[in-house]
């Protein structure tokens, strides 16, 4: 029976004669290939979500840092926007489905230096078929995108460490100290790079002599260089992204059984049937210890994001975000790779069994989304009249606004400001403005805006706010006192496929006076 030639390795039993010869290279175009051309059906059928368009509307005013994040997911954004002429969803996403590509031939590459071909072929498809890697991280704009790249790379650029002997050249501490400088700034997570090298020198006797040797800390000065227009920006807006990073991190309260909880949410973003079995892996390269150097070497670079985010749940109540401790798992999956590549070498039944499911399912529930995406919601029976149970509705765009907005009767743009109730709303009303009003948040937690659109810069003009109809109930109890009137003007719907998904009032205020909420 024919079968494709990516699929046909990987299903063979013990009585199946090969009919093909097993390349992983050749398996591993295949699937960058067919994975490429899945990401780019999914960006071209979905809207961007919450994060995604809140960094497409902040990213159109170029500045070395931002808010919530360092600098690279923004610049990557505003370049492909400005490069080609469009915001649309497909256009901002594709360099974060070019950097999945380019993420999934690093860990091929590290994988198959540490271990064989094999191994890294399957740790590839591993991180391909992980929801949070490399469906999410891989299509979508977020700062992830590009820090998976950095960390891969400078995984692969400290790769002679393990096997590194006195009196050896030092020079792969500078190429990894350039990879952790632009895994900062990516995201914050890059300084785990840093401290997982630290790690492994410290803990593996045989390597301790690179303490005393300057490549390390000329590495580390290396990072810091590049990350220094973070480290500027951020001196100059008050630490004000330290600050918001490290308040959603610490947390008064005493639950330590959220530390359960992050593990469970850990799981599910991984899937259960590949968190499982890559915790399995972890456990064998434990009971190894420091005498596998290059098992060790993984170790080590993965536990800074997995032990940070699971230790804090257990110290300040609160999971986080299940998919901080990401990274940490993408430099476990060559272990995972690994252990696959021998088993399916053996045509061990009931991983194959288990490789089936796992290819069918990601494409399956994949198809499911852009089928959602596509048609109209029904709804459901028990669904309540005022809020909406679409599954897809933080990815609806708000295109209705900008045809309102151009209406005979709209206020002035050059006197008048629009602004939403919450910092993603903002980022959505903004999108879908396309930079052509000015945006921001009426809000305590305005995240960007409160730098690139203070209210102090509006006060005495006209407003358009924008609140969906779910939460208009008390707008003038609410928003009265920053205005000298505040009225209804118009009732929009947000559609999906066509159908109204959900309304927005939008509101003339009159006179705005109150700039207290975002300085």
């Amino acid at each position: 029976m024919w079968r494709p030639k990516l699929i046909n390795p990987l299903l063979r039993t013990k009585e199946d004669k090969p009919q093909t010869s097993f390349k992983p290279v050749h398996a591993l175009i295949y699937l960058i290939v067919l994975a490429s051309l899945l990401r780019l059906t999914l960006a071209g059928s979905l809207g961007l979500g919450i994060d995604e368009a809140y960094t497409v509307s902040t990213s159109r005013i170029f500045d070395w840092s931002y808010f919530d994040h360092p600098p690279l997911a923004w610049w990557l954004t505003g370049a492909i926007a400005k490069l080609l002429g469009s915001e649309t969803a497909l256009v901002v996403r594709l360099p974060f489905i070019g950097l999945s590509a380019f993420a999934s031939v690093l860990i091929y590459l590290l994988t198959a230096r540490l271990f064989d071909a094999k191994s890294g072929f399957y740790a590839a498809l591993l991180f391909t078929l992980a929801p949070a890697l490399g469906v999410s991280d891989g299509t979508f704009v977020l700062p992830d995108g590009p820090l998976l790249v950095a960390l891969l790379a400078g995984a692969l650029c400290l790769l002679t460490l393990p096997e590194s002997q006195p009196g050896s050249s030092g020079l792969f501490w500078l190429a990894g100290g350039i990879c952790a400088g632009l895994a900062l700034l990516a995201k914050y997570h890059g300084i785990f790079l840093l401290l997982g090298a630290g790690l492994f020198v410290i803990t593996s006797a045989r390597h301790r002599f690179w303490l005393a040797s300057p490549w390390p800390y000329m590495g580390a000065c290396l990072a810091l260089l590049i990350f220094l227009p973070v480290l500027i920006w951020n001196a100059q807006h008050d630490w004000v992204s330290f600050q918001f990073q490290g308040g959603r991190a610490l947390s008064s309260r005493f639950r330590p059984w959220m530390m359960l909880v992050a593990m469970g949410g850990q799981a599910l973003f991984l899937t259960p049937w590949i968190w499982a079995p890559l915790m399995a892996s972890t456990l064998k390269a434990l009971r190894k210890g420091t005498e596998d150097s290059r098992s060790w070497f993984l170790l080590c670079l993965a536990s800074g994001p997995i032990l940070a985010f699971n230790i804090l749940p257990l110290i300040n109540g609160t999971p986080g975000l299940f998919h901080w401790s990401m990274p940490g798992y993408l430099l476990l999956l060559p272990l995972l790779g690994q252990a696959l590549a021998r088993r399916m070498e053996q045509a061990h039944r009931a991983t194959q069994i288990w490789l089936r499911f796992t290819l069918a399912l990601t494409p399956i529930l994949l198809s499911a989304v852009i089928a959602l995406a596509l048609l109209p919601w029904p709804g459901l029976p028990w669904s309540k009249p005022d809020q909406s149970d679409d599954p897809l509705i933080e990815t609806l765009e708000w295109s209705n606004l900008r045809n309102a907005l151009k209406s005979a009767d709209a206020p002035d743009r050059s006197t008048s400001f629009i602004a939403g109730e919450r910092w993603h709303e903002a980022g959505r009303i903004d999108y879908a403005l396309r930079n052509e009003w000015r945006v921001t948040c009426l809000c305590e937690d305005a995240r960007a805006y409160s730098v690139q659109a203070p209210l102090k810069d509006f006060v005495g003009q006209k407003a358009i706010l924008i609140i969906p109809q779910s939460r208009a109930e008390n707008v003038n109890e609410r928003f009265g006192a920053s205005f000298t009137s505040l009225t209804l003007w118009k009732t929009l719907s947000v559609d999906h496929a066509g159908r109204p998904a959900f309304y927005l009032n939008l509101y003339i205020g009159e006179g705005f006076k109150k700039a207290a909420l975002n300085g």
